[in-house]
């Protein structure tokens, strides 16, 4: 077996040196039969060349770790992902990709690498009662390399993805029991009145209109419209170990929205804004964040905005307080759903005030739930129909005309 090697060239650098690309092959063929065999195989390899960027050609040529740090730049600075978000790729590369790919060759992995990989994840040791990762953890890894090559296809790194026709099991979304109906709510309104008044507004807004508690904490006395009893959401609270707490874009276009809130709350929202005012009087003036409309809704003792965990926290210790049911704070804002749904409110509607850019994101989540109602309709038309004929003392209200 002999080997040949084989040089393509394609275009420019912008220094002004030829492009240069070569290719080993091996094979036993000689004569006429070895030319024409090398000849096709360069054809094939133009073809390969036009077919990827020149630019990237180290890349595609080095290793997916190396693809793997240039890609996390290339979101940060193209497709502008957050700080939180890197980090939690960085995160699922660090603790099981780069372990098995680090070393491969980008554009040498194949299908079966990619076959295997997974199988090596999903059978990977987990903190976990059963020991493993959960499937929704599995599907966040498939997620992840799916997304990096197909970039690495987009950018004409890679001729094709290697991780097509590799399966992931879909986790199917659960609400659980992370939620209260409404007893549980109303054994919370007994006891909220103990807490102090921006716990009470944080809890009662939440419950009223759904906000992720990185919208609830971001918002600033300019989002609240008392007047109208109306709530603008254009922001988000987040929290990386790097950044520390900082605002960031809503999780999505859709996220950026105006809800209502019960007019009930007006005079707990000026008792707290009084408070506020307070607690910035008694501050000292040269540490204390100021400002007017820009002030944040609920602070730190500094007047800057809240840390994200502060209130889930406290949440956490008022409930075990007082023997309530145990659910997130997060939880909440599925009550807040929950009741909606089963009030009769459209879906479309409980869905544009979730700030779900698909309502079958909220039909799959609160699939249960939609589910139960439905049957209590159909119970309703039971009784509707069938009213009258117990006992055969009347005519049936409907009759079936053949």
């Amino acid at each position: 077996m002999k080997k040949y090697r084989i040089y393509v060239s394609d275009g420019f650098n912008l220094d002004g040196t030829r492009r240069r690309f070569s290719k080993t092959i091996e094979t036993d063929l000689k004569g006429r039969d070895l030319e024409k065999f090398l000849t096709i195989k360069k054809w094939e390899f133009e073809d390969e060349i036009k077919k990827k960027d020149p630019r990237f050609h180290k890349l595609a040529k080095g290793t997916f770790e190396a693809y793997s740090k240039y890609w996390l730049e290339y979101k940060v600075e193209h497709e502008g992902i957050v700080p939180k978000t890197k980090q939690e790729y960085e995160k699922l590369l660090e603790t099981r990709i780069l372990k098995y790919i680090g070393n491969k060759v980008l554009e040498k992995l194949t299908n079966g690498d990619m076959l295997e990989l997974m199988e090596e994840i999903k059978n990977s040791p987990a903190k976990t009662k059963s020991g493993k990762l959960s499937d929704k953890s599995v599907k966040h890894y498939h997620t992840l390399l799916k997304t990096m090559f197909n970039d690495a296809v987009k950018l004409k790194i890679l001729e094709e993805s290697p991780m097509e026709n590799v399966p992931v099991k879909t986790p199917k979304n659960k609400l659980k029991d992370n939620y209260y109906d409404i007893d549980d709510v109303n054994r919370l309104l007994k006891v909220l009145p103990q807490a102090p008044i921006r716990y009470q507004l944080a809890v009662l807004l939440t419950i009223s209109t759904g906000l992720r508690i990185g919208e609830l904490t971001a918002l600033k006395w300019k989002h609240i419209d008392l007047d109208n009893t109306k709530i603008t959401i254009e922001q988000s609270n987040s929290y990386t170990t790097e950044k520390g707490s900082f605002v960031k874009d809503t999780k999505n276009t859709y996220s950026e929205r105006t809800v209502a809130f019960p007019r009930s709350l007006v005079q707990l929202f000026l008792q707290h804004k009084e408070d506020e005012k307070i607690k910035k009087e008694l501050a000292d003036s040269k540490s204390f964040f100021t400002g007017t409309d820009d002030d944040f809704v609920f602070t730190q003792k500094n007047g800057k905005m809240i840390f994200i965990g502060t209130i889930p926290k406290w949440f956490r210790k008022f409930i075990k307080k007082h023997n309530l049911k145990h659910i997130t704070f997060h939880g909440l804002r599925h009550t807040h759903t929950t009741i909606s749904i089963y009030s009769g409110i459209n879906i479309v509607n409980i869905s544009k005030s979730l700030g779900h850019g698909k309502t079958s994101t909220t039909t799959d989540f609160y699939a249960h739930h939609i589910e139960s109602v439905e049957r209590e309709m159909a119970n309703k038309f039971d009784e509707i129909f069938i009213s009258g004929t117990q006992g055969g003392t009347s005519e049936p209200k409907l009759r079936i005309i053949k």
